[in-house]
């Protein structure tokens, strides 16, 4: 029994309200509490933020509220488009994408969380474009420190636990190299002029 349900039930029973005429009264009575501290806990949940409904569900299971109960809040929370699956998807992509992921990465998120990328209105092609997606990587990986050690595959590691494709994350760490290359053949021929 969720700690909140025991809660409610010893206060009625503090105030002298606990009295079911029969075992049957007082489950259905269970059930109702349950229910209403279940959707006080959900509501309480998703005015913090935007939750998917398997991860709202997660949390309320987590909290020890039965799966016919969750099941009702989250049918109740969807109904009023309290939980909406698609909306949390677009934001959730958004916000990932101006975190710097990559669109593989992104997608395993999102399935984890239980919303299928496609389910998604506009996936992918509302979100990515291969020119923004390899300014993104750019941008990353061009911020990594190399000291000219297995620098090719450093960046290749951090493009690929961003969630960017391998040939995209190839493409950039070769481009990333060969424009520190230059940069380096630049400033050594500055030294010549210099002495």
């Amino acid at each position: 029994m969720p700690a909140s349900v025991a809660r409610a039930l010893k206060k009625l029973q503090d105030n002298d309200e606990l009295h079911p005429a029969s075992m049957a009264a007082l489950r259905s009575l269970v059930a109702d509490i349950e229910e209403a501290c279940a959707w006080k806990r959900l509501l309480g949940l998703i005015n913090m933020r935007d939750y998917s409904a398997h991860d709202a569900a997660a949390k309320l299971g987590d909290d020890g509220f039965s799966r016919a109960v969750r099941a009702s809040v989250l049918e109740r929370a969807e109904r009023l488009r309290l939980i909406d699956d698609a909306r949390f998807g677009e934001v959730f992509i958004r916000s990932k994408i101006n975190a710097g992921w990559g669109r593989e990465r992104i997608q395993r998120e999102l399935e984890r969380k239980g919303v299928p990328a496609a389910s998604v209105p506009g996936w992918p092609d509302e979100f990515f474009s291969d020119e923004l997606d390899y300014e993104r990587a750019y941008a990353i990986a061009s911020r990594k420190v190399l000291n000219g050690k297995n620098d090719f595959q450093k960046l290749m590691r951090l493009l690929a636990s961003k969630g960017y494709a391998p040939a995209l994350a190839h493409r950039v760490a070769h481009d990333i190299l060969e424009a520190a290359h230059a940069s380096a053949i630049s400033r050594s021929n500055c030294d010549d002029y210099v002495e």
